[in-house]
């Protein structure tokens, strides 16, 4: 109760204080009308006051925001290790969140590492961190044996906002202790607080009229690659790329990639697909697809970006207003053939948003197409979200679509979902209903089931009573069911339980316990599984974890369910300032195959990491994938890549990379494919 006491005290004199005005200067500016101090420590969360002196000014010069730290330090300090843009680092840190449009609940995020890594994020509505966007901040330390000084500039430019001055802003400050595991935050606020970890930000006001300079950026690339098998290289415009943003104002900002390249990009991780309903679908990890804030409100159920398999193109345009966001995308897929048998369509994808907002109320409303010649996918989504209460919310989706194509009735189908999420003190909630119709179709997304209607119930308990054993725990109960709209035949349903714990020493259990049943080919299977987890994480070279999971599952292959357990474990740490590396290990496991089925019963996935950084602008980054999954006549995979990256100038890269993968068939590794390629890209 003391806690919960001092808490709305906490919170009800920062919306009373904590307001400043950020001075205009040109130099150095440290007076006590920009200056902040007051530190609380908000993990664990009892509000006591910062151990270490911590200081801060701020002011701006039109261009550009100044933050200026100055941070007492002893001998726990963690300086962590060197690491390229956006790759994080365990160490002791400041950062900075700048919140331009509350009524979107989004913040920009700068962090201040003492190697100088840049890391530069976006916090999302849901609290979550999308560190894809990028900015052109900067920032210096000074470190002596008692004290960091840390100066950070960051471009007002790279920043949506909009009207006139007096410009109203939010921020939050944080200094983190990496060997206590410690965040101390001003104003008080901790991410449980949902939306009101952003209503309660520090009020900061800006008088001046800020510039609004002409923010471009212009990347012409060029790509060689040598295929080492059949010892050729190539040279033809699709060696040539370009990547071009604008922003026209402070709000807005369009994007366009021409032909781009992603051999960058590092190998998928394996991880067991090999028992699986529906196609296996990988996470996005191609800049462009991820990069900006999120506007169009889609999952990838209905906008799977790595359909779009080698784009031509790539069109993007975003924007933000007091009112309403707003964005447009389009791509235009190459066509693949072999043989005379188109493999790859030359598709265009397009998706057209706008969500309208108020202060407890948004509309999102986005509209997806997919089309090529004689053929055309359309759906119209309408996603109102309210929050009627504080911390009570409830959204409903409807999604239209249609399909037209050669020789095929035109298709129009309709999903239709709602649900209501609550919180209260250290417990959430939520409930939800979902239908959809027989013809519904989504050929953006993946879309797998249709004429169904789902039920779903969940609820979470989190604590930190921050004691000597137990730092903090929690559990989550869960239940779902779904069934066919005209017969209400069984689908699936199923429920579980999980509890977890964390210990001061950086030690957590988890453990979890699922049941259900599952209708496939006209039978209605059943199976159950349970799963514990043990992690440990408090040495800086050696985290490790180990889980183990048994149950009974549905082998699709042969309509029968068997036991199964799979034991997987992993290793990674920062081996002093420049290596870090990354090892995990799973053995999958079934019981009672038949004999003559010719299908694998115990196998092995693995993947393997390790970088080297030799500087935050030069680092090598290789990687090896193994599983030995028999099928066929295929007995085993092996993959392998390695990356050089070298920033000769700011946004300017030198790519040097190799890639091969292997196939283990009747005792002997034969070759996919084995490629060399070297790529620069200069950024103007």
């Amino acid at each position: 109760m003391k806690k919960k006491v001092i808490t709305l005290i906490l919170i009800l004199t920062g919306v009373i204080l904590s307001a400043i005005t950020i001075p205009y200067s040109q130099t150095e500016l440290k007076t006590e009308t920009n200056h902040l101090s007051e530190f609380v420590r908000i993990a664990p969360d009892d509000s006591l006051a910062i151990p270490l002196q911590t200081d801060v000014w701020l002011w701006h010069d039109t261009e550009n925001l100044f933050v200026l730290w100055e941070a007492e330090i002893d001998e726990n300090f963690e300086k962590g290790k060197f690491a390229a843009t956006d790759e994080w680092a365990d160490c002791d840190c400041v950062r900075i969140q700048i919140i331009t449009d509350v009524k979107n609940y989004y913040a920009y995020m700068f962090y201040s590492l003492p190697f100088g890594n840049q890391y530069d994020c976006i916090r999302k509505s849901d609290m979550n961190i999308d560190a894809s966007w990028n900015s052109n901040y900067q920032y210096e330390n000074s470190i002596s044996d008692t004290l960091w000084t840390s100066s950070m500039k960051i471009p007002l430019k790279d920043l949506r906002f909009y009207g006139k001055p007096p410009y109203k802003w939010k921020i939050i400050l944080t200094r983190y202790f990496q060997k206590a595991d410690e965040y101390y935050s001003l104003p008080y606020g901790i991410i449980d607080m949902g939306k009101d970890y952003f209503r309660t930000a520090y009020d900061i006001t800006i008088n001046e009229k800020l510039s609004k300079n002409k923010n471009y950026r212009i990347t012409p690339y060029f790509i060689k690659k040598y295929d080492l098998m059949e010892e050729t290289d190539s040279f033809d415009p699709e060696n040539i790329g370009l990547d071009f943003s604008y922003n026209p104002t402070s709000a807005t900002k369009a994007k366009i990639s021409l032909n781009p390249d992603f051999s960058d990009i590092p190998m998928d991780s394996e991880y067991d697909n090999f028992n699986v309903r529906y196609a296996p679908s990988y996470e996005e990890n191609r800049f462009f697809f991820i990069e900006d804030l999120d506007v169009f409100g889609v999952s990838s159920n209905l906008f799977y970006s790595r359909h779009i398999m080698q784009p031509q193109y790539a069109v993007k345009l975003t924007g933000n207003s007091e009112h309403f966001s707003y964005g447009f995308l389009s791509a235009m897929d190459k066509e693949v053939s072999e043989d005379n048998e188109i493999l790859n369509s030359d598709d265009f994808y397009n998706m057209l948003a706008f969500k309208p907002k108020w202060e407890d109320l948004s509309i999102q409303m986005t509209l997806l197409n997919r089309m090529n010649k004689d053929y055309h996918n359309e759906i119209l989504i309408i996603n109102p979200c309210w929050e009627f209460l504080k911390n009570q919310s409830v959204w409903s989706e409807i999604n239209f679509s249609l399909k037209d194509e050669p020789d095929i009735e035109r298709k129009k189908g309709y999903s239709v979902s709602g649900g209501y999420n609550g919180k209260k003190g250290d417990f959430n909630w939520s409930t939800s209903v979902f239908n959809r119709s027989k013809d519904y179709t989504a050929d953006m997304g993946l879309v797998y089931i249709t004429d169904f209607t789902a039920l779903n119930a969940y609820i979470s308990q989190c604590s930190d009573p921050n004691g000597k054993i137990i730092k903090g725990y929690g559990s989550n109960i869960w239940l779902n069911k779904s069934f066919t709209n005209d017969e209400k035949e069984l689908l699936e349903q199923g429920g579980g339980v999980n509890f977890w714990a964390n210990s001061p020493h950086k030690i957590n259990f988890s453990i979890n316990g699922n049941i259900g049943q599952e209708s496939y080919e006209d039978s209605v299977y059943t199976w159950d599984n349970l799963y514990a987890n043990l992690s440990i994480w408090n040495i800086s070279w050696l985290s490790a974890w180990i889980n183990y999971s048994t149950g009974h599952s549905l082998v699709y292959n042969l309509f029968e369910i068997f036991k199964k357990d799979y034991i997987s474990l992993g290793f990674s740490g920062d081996i002093g300032n420049n290596f870090s590396y990354n090892v995990s290990a799973q053995r999958q496991r079934y019981f009672g195959f038949p004999t003559d089925c010719e299908m694998d019963d115990v196998y092995w996935i693995g993947n393997a990491d390790l970088t080297i950084n030799f500087s935050n602008k030069l680092s090598l980054k290789n990687g090896l994938r193994y599983n030995n999954y028999e099928s066929d006549n295929q007995i085993a995979y092996l993959g392998f890549f390695s990356n050089l990256r070298y920033e000769f100038k700011d946004n300017c890269n030198l790519y040097l990379g190799y890639k091969t993968a292997q196939d283990e068939i009747e005792q002997e590794f034969i070759t996919d494919y084995k490629q060399a390629y070297m790529k620069v890209s200069y950024t103007f």
